[in-house]
């Protein structure tokens, strides 16, 4: 590993770490990445911020950022990504929490940086106190290109 991914990897895992929940409207957490298309394997971690308060009429509204770095073949990649999230409320299922959403992306590889879109679907389970275990499915779109990528973790 190069020390650039090294400082990378640092340093998305003080801005995890810096983020404090002062109440329930921010979770944040560590995930594992693997995306097709030669990218490959990534680690990183996300923050999801709740739009709730500021926007009372839609609650499961909400703002979710991650930052990854990948190991491909030859080198490292990072990932910047800024997405709306919009969870499915099922009052009758309290186990399972499906959502969506779209944003931006931007993926730096070896021979270029580039930015585009990503569309993705997941599913959170709420059922433990402290911790939500979260898997997900996203298709970027960066510079012609596109790649699948499947994703989990845990958010605090």
């Amino acid at each position: 590993m190069t020390s650039r991914a090294r400082l990378l990897l640092v340093l998305a895992g003080l801005a995890v770490a810096t983020v404090r929940t002062a109440s329930a409207q921010v979770q944040y957490g560590p995930q594992i990445e693997w995306a097709s298309n030669s990218v490959g394997f990534g680690v990183g971690g996300r923050v999801e911020y709740s739009l709730a308060k500021a926007i009372p009429d839609v609650k499961t509204l909400g703002v979710m950022g991650a930052v990854n770095v990948y190991f491909p073949s030859g080198g490292t990649a990072w990932g910047i990504d800024l997405n709306g999230v919009y969870h499915f409320d099922i009052p009758t299922v309290k186990t399972v929490a499906p959502y969506v959403g779209t944003g931006l992306a931007i993926l730096h590889g070896t021979r270029r940086t580039g930015g585009g879109l990503n569309v993705f679907g997941g599913v959170q389970f709420p059922g433990m106190r402290t911790i939500t275990p979260f898997g997900e499915l996203r298709l970027v779109f960066v510079r012609g290109t596109s790649a699948f990528v499947l994703t989990g973790g845990v958010l605090f």
